[in-house]
């Protein structure tokens, strides 16, 4: 199977990534909706099967890259689902992994699904923001400097964008990953701070959360996000195949144009 869609690009250093890039929350059972969405997709994804069909189905709409994390108890299936989706493809997917400070514990797994991003997860970003002196604590550049150590390119996930991303100018990070959509939700302080930081960060855009885990239309979110000053990449998480061909497929439309 080879995907006729196109969806554009962007450089991470020397790196390429798809501007849309699949989410991996529903895969791990996780949903911002409610308890009982979060047991469906829970029951859903219980087996690589049903994720690799999800991969499978964006690989078809033109994703070449997807948003993973570290140290859930489904990582292994997981990989799983992406080495079975790549080989029934012959195409290799280029991605990005949230981690967290032990993340030299889960090599094995960075390796295997490919990672060429390491993000610091948001809520170690977030805790290593120092206000007094607008710059970040010791242990954040450190860390930083593990993930280049091991061949990998820093950057960093924030729930609190319009203070980090400023900040994050000063340190080698290299891509940020933070909410960006229509209705500002979760969006902090707010939104006008984190379109402001955005807007001048040199850095590379990641915007989570763009339809603001099912409260905006798809049609809707990512036509707001594509006009949206300084966002390289948009990270959407997906619950079907059919989600996969509708959202994507609008994005190609959209970031065609």
């Amino acid at each position: 199977m080879t995907s006729s869609a196109t969806l554009p690009t962007f450089q991470v250093e020397d790196r390429t990534f798809t501007r849309m890039i699949l989410g991996h929350n529903p895969l791990l059972g996780y949903s911002y909706m409610s308890q009982a969405r979060s047991k469906e997709y829970e029951a859903r994804f219980g087996t690589f099967e049903p994720i690799r069909d999800v991969v499978l189905a964006a690989i078809e709409a033109g994703v070449r890259s997807m948003m993973l994390s570290t140290g859930h108890e489904r990582c292994d299936i997981i990989a799983q689902a992406i080495e079975a989706a790549q080989e029934q493809t012959g195409v290799e997917l280029t991605n990005f992994v949230i981690i967290n400070p032990d993340f030299r514990d889960h090599m094995d797994f960075l390796r295997r699904v490919n990672c060429q991003v390491c993000l610091v997860h948001g809520q170690d970003t977030d805790s290593f923001l120092h206000r007094a002196e607008w710059t970040f604590f010791p242990e954040f550049p450190e860390l930083l400097t593990a993930i280049r150590a091991e061949g990998f390119v820093p950057g960093m996930s924030s729930h609190n964008g319009g203070e980090t991303i400023g900040v994050a100018e000063k340190f080698d990070v290299a891509v940020i990953n933070t909410p960006i959509n229509k209705i500002a939700w979760r969006m902090c302080p707010c939104e006008e701070q984190v379109l402001g930081a955005v807007k001048a960060s040199t850095k590379k855009i990641v915007a989570m959360k763009p339809l603001a885990m099912g409260r905006i239309a798809p049609e809707d979110g990512i036509q707001y996000i594509s006009t949206v000053p300084g966002i390289d990449g948009v990270v959407v998480g997906i619950g079907t195949a059919a989600e996969a061909e509708e959202t994507f497929g609008i994005a190609t439309r959209v970031m065609g144009e």
